[in-house]
């Protein structure tokens, strides 16, 4: 079947249509929370559509992955149906629409938010310009994500490739953002299963963990004598940052907890929804450029890139559906009595572990919300754990997407990355295990 619509649709006409269903879908979510009368199975159906459209563009390993959780979770419905659970088609469809949605409405801001690459402006040298470098990574990615990565990167690549420093920098100065930043996935996904998690509270723990994971990176690459694997850090070439370059990260945060504060009964991931592309078009108009010809442009170009964060959400929604199912029709018992600092901290390490061998976070995560559902976990402490694992297992795994894509584009194995990244994971474990032990006790849990 999939075979005959391919043949029927070029994959430019594919793309085109992926790219609009997906914006239609956001478009519904967004409508949806104003009070407009949309289910939200209408926009999870828009992206299964786009999803199919663009499954044949998929890397394989995603492709893999995807059906891998596809067939576990439906296998897992399919059994909780045989045993007498009733089976909701439309939250089967709807699965991660909400998440998605955010993830597209945070697309946006790469309209208005782009790091500077002035080639007539001369490339910092030394530890200042690591240090620079980690930080324009690290508040230009928890706005527009991935793509600040690869900005600068390729602005820093020489002959095709970067240093095992650059790579690290570069790295770790993004997925740190996953610790705190509202556009990332990370918080996305933590957000969709924890979605009473206080985030002011939460950020008086993982803003700092964020500080320590760039600090952490900051001293060990200083600290290098020079050898044949290793570079000084006086020989390290970065990128400036510029005092602009702050401004729209602090505002988006702020606008953010305000619109929270004033709206109490929207969720995070509802506020972030609404939020980024409301400012980004009121940014274009303000600049008096065409907000519509950029939009235009979005649909064409970005969205339809999303063909993998598609696939892999889509098919997240259904085992985390089908664990669930079946973990009610098994009964529901966990040997845990409570989720405090212990259970929190045994997640963490596990699911950590877990990014070791080559399996995703999200789906560790989404196993770990469906088995802890039952012991209805305090949020906010729930989400630390979730946002700790990605940050921490997303750096180190050999196949999470970043490792994996800095293979594909600079040519450094992502096993040698993991390597290079043990030591980091294994300092900053400590840390967020501390941290978890910090929060739960200022929630007051046992």
């Amino acid at each position: 079947m999939l075979a005959t619509l391919y043949s029927l649709f070029p994959l430019s006409l594919r793309r085109q249509l992926a790219g609009g269903l997906i914006l239609a879908a956001m478009v519904m979510i967004a409508a949806g929370l104003l009070g407009l009368p949309l289910a939200p199975h209408w926009a999870g159906l828009a992206y299964w559509c786009a999803a199919v459209l663009l499954w044949q563009g998929l890397a394989r390993r995603n492709r893999t992955q995807a059906l891998g959780l596809l067939l576990v979770g439906g296998g897992c419905l399919a059994w909780s149906a045989g045993q007498g659970a009733e089976i909701d088609p439309q939250r089967l469809v709807a699965g991660n629409s909400g998440l998605l949605s955010m993830l597209v409405a945070v697309s946006f801001l790469s309209l208005v938010s782009r790091p500077q690459t002035e080639d007539d402006e001369r490339a910092p040298k030394g530890k200042r310009a690591l240090a620079s470098t980690l930080a324009a990574v690290h508040l230009f990615g928890s706005v527009i994500n991935l793509s600040s990565v690869f900005i600068i990167g390729d602005r820093l690549a020489r002959r095709g490739s970067v240093t095992r420093e650059q790579a690290l920098v570069l790295i770790r100065g993004f997925t740190a953002a996953a610790f705190w930043s509202p556009f990332f996935a990370a918080m996305a996904v933590a957000l969709s299963l924890a979605p009473e998690a206080r985030l002011t509270i939460l950020w008086l723990v993982s803003m700092p963990l964020a500080l320590c994971a760039l600090l952490l990176t900051g001293w060990q690459l200083c600290r290098q004598q020079g050898n044949e694997e290793q570079a000084p850090a006086r020989d390290f070439t970065g990128y400036p940052l510029h005092a602009g370059g702050l401004l729209l990260p602090g505002l988006l945060a702020t606008a953010v907890l305000a619109l929270h504060e004033l709206k109490p009964g929207l969720s995070i991931l509802a506020v972030i929804t609404l939020l980024a592309p409301a400012l980004t078009l009121l940014i274009l108009t303000l600049k008096r450029q065409s907000p519509l010809a950029a939009v235009g442009g979005l649909t064409k170009g970005r969205l339809p890139q999303m063909g993998n964060e598609l696939a892999l959400f889509l098919a997240a929604g259904v085992l985390g559906y089908g664990l669930e199912s079946l973990f009610s029709s098994l009964g529901g018992s966990l040997p845990l009595a409570q989720f405090g600092a212990l259970e929190a901290s045994a997640t963490y390490l596990a699911t950590v572990a877990l990014s070791l061998l080559g399996i995703h976070p999200i789906i560790c995560i989404a196993l770990a919300g469906a088995v802890l559902a039952p012991l209805e976990p305090n949020h906010t402490l729930l989400a630390l754990v979730f946002l700790s694992s990605w940050a921490v297992g997303t750096s180190t795994g050999p196949l999470s997407g970043i490792n994996l894509a800095f293979q594909g584009r600079y040519g450094l194995d992502s096993f040698c990355i993991m390597r290079w990244n043990l030591g980091y994971a294994a300092v900053m474990s400590v840390l967020v295990v501390a941290g978890i032990f910090v929060l739960a006790a200022l929630l007051g849990l046992a």
